[in-house]
């Protein structure tokens, strides 16, 4: 164990001598491509002579793992065909250091909003999750729905992690003073890109898509010339709302108030970055709201969408790839591993990305953008936690899960790259939900992969932030009740205006609003007032 954590500082202290830039992600993360310096990677512990005097007794005694254990994974996302094959490596490895080894089972991103709740109160026997800022983390540690990590639990189960992981992940994880995930040891920007068929550009003289205006000029020439294509095949719970999101950021970003969303997305509360007195309002109740479905619903009137797509199960990208459309936005991680796919694929297609921020600066965020939780009912919350110890900190293992099997999947190309091999369709670079144990230390980028990526991350480096809110922790205890209600309006009447679906923008944001203020939301948004002023008050 000791050897293995030494070998780990003496990586990282390569990458701290040898490696610039800034590294970012997306899954909802999004990944830029560059390789970050790590920070200083001590957790709050002992002293160097504590744990030499405490090093020999640890070590004798140890965790018990007598006892072999299945624990049982929960991801985001699609299986991924060589899933099953990969993690056969993965439990080898994961036997012999703790015998232990992991089933992994997947929430697609249809279902994943209904369903991750739920396991929570099914009785299921199950141990790991992942989670992150936007995906149920706050709601659940607030529920006790995760296990606690101490710093004892840290430095005596994932000792690896202990040693390595960014002091300030460890306090932005924190709720209410408690520690309930593992985020991950990787610093992320936030960034969009637009994917479209240059064979089509050329054939109709679009010469970039990298603006509203100008997608909204190529998806016209491909409804209006091609068809057999949908201009951009929008659908599922992972992208419904990308286009929506795109445009009402961009508005909001030129006004003079900077209005950003604040609190559990589902509540649609949006405050003003220049006011400190934190007044919360649905995004609803911003001008640039009406003006945003306003436009989505010309776009979905000229047909860019399917008449479908509330009901799509299939994402945009992966329509696209399917050459059903023209067109397909997604963050520029997804999209390295899309563009090394769809070009071996289709070289007569001529795929080309364009940067989708429109100038809106791409976020630079928090540790808890991506993470990994134990569950509080797990039978074996000190053998997952040491498994995540090894998901994270093992470069084999962590390979493994990030890029699939080498030789097969992907191959080393030179220091922190890669080149992804035929059989990458089966488990595509960085696609398995792996994010929420990325590690700087070992991260790989895709060689030879998307031409201006670049240029693309120069400019997103100069320009990321975060936002004034970005680590607010909400504590949504006081008012769950209010919040479930907002989210079944949210998962409905919303996504319906999100997709241009209305024939009355003006009259059914009004019912929106009625609907929400029913469900309480005004004293949801009293409730993130209230701790947006004491979270100012702290920071």
């Amino acid at each position: 164990m000791f050897s293995k954590k030494k070998r780990v500082m003496s990586l990282l202290l390569a990458v701290m001598l040898l490696t610039v830039g800034l590294c970012a992600c997306g899954s909802k993360g999004t990944n830029t491509g560059e390789t970050a310096q790590p920070a200083d990677t001590k957790t709050e512990s002992a002293s160097e002579e504590q744990k030499e005097s405490q090093a020999p007794e640890a070590e004798a005694a140890g965790p018990d793992i007598s006892q072999e254990v299945t624990l049982v994974m929960y991801l985001i996302g699609d299986r991924p065909v060589d899933n099953d094959e990969v993690f056969a490596k993965i439990n080898e490895r994961l036997k012999a250091e703790i015998n232990a080894t992991i089933d992994v089972k997947f929430m697609s991103w249809s279902e994943y909003e209904q369903k991750y709740p739920l396991i929570f109160a099914s009785g299921e026997d199950w141990d790991i999750i992942y989670t992150a800022d936007w995906c149920f983390y706050n709601a659940q540690a607030s529920k006790q729905g995760f296990y606690e990590i101490t710093q004892e639990a840290l430095e005596t189960y994932a000792p690896m992690t202990a040693e390595t992981m960014y002091p300030e992940a460890w306090e932005q994880a924190k709720v209410n003073d408690k520690v309930y995930m593992l985020p991950m040891n990787y610093k992320e920007i936030t960034a969009y890109v637009y994917m479209a068929r240059g064979d089509l550009m050329d054939k109709y003289g679009i010469s970039s898509v990298s603006t509203l205006d100008e997608a909204e000029s190529y998806m016209d020439a491909i409804v209006k010339n091609e068809p057999s294509l949908i201009p951009i095949d929008v659908g599922s719970d992972y992208d419904k709302l990308f286009l929506y999101d795109r445009m009402y950021k961009k508005a909001n970003w030129e006004s003079e108030e900077k209005v950003i969303a604040i609190g559990p997305w589902q509540v649609m509360a949006s405050v003003s970055e220049v006011d400190d007195e934190v007044k919360v309002m649905g995004s609803y109740d911003y001008p640039a709201f009406k003006d945003t479905i306003e436009r989505l619903k010309d776009w979905k009137d000229r047909g860019f969408w399917s008449k479908n797509a509330v009901v799509n199960t299939q994402n945009n990208t992966e329509s696209f790839q399917a050459g059903k459309s023209a067109l397909a936005m997604m963050n520029v991680n997804t999209a390295k591993s899309v563009y090394a796919s769809v070009s071996a694929e289709h070289p007569e297609w001529d795929i080309r990305v364009f940067d989708a921020q429109d100038g809106v600066p791409p976020v630079l965020n928090s540790y808890l953008a991506n993470g990994m939780s134990i569950f509080s009912k797990s039978k074996n919350p000190e053998r997952a936690l040491m498994a995540l110890d090894y998901l994270r900190n093992d470069e084999e293992i962590n390979s493994l899960f990030c890029y699939g099997i080498e030789g097969k999947h992907w191959e080393a190309a030179g220091e922190g790259a890669l080149v992804s091999l035929p059989d990458s369709a089966n488990y595509a670079y960085d696609s398995n939900c792996n994010w929420g144990v990325r590690n700087d230390a070992y991260w790989r980028v895709i060689e030879g992969g998307i031409p201006n990526l670049a240029d693309m991350n120069k400019e997103w480096q100069e320009t990321a932030r975060s936002d004034r809110y970005q680590t607010f922790v909400f504590n949504d205890e006081s008012v769950k009740n209010e919040i479930a209600a907002m989210g079944e309006i949210f998962d409905t009447d919303y996504k319906l205006l999100g997709l241009g679906f209305t024939d009355d923008p003006e009259a059914d944001i009004a019912k929106l609003r009625e609907k929400m203020e029913a469900a309480g939301a005004q004293k949801v948004y009293d409730e993130i007032q209230k701790q947006g002023l004491e979270f100012l008050a702290a920071n």
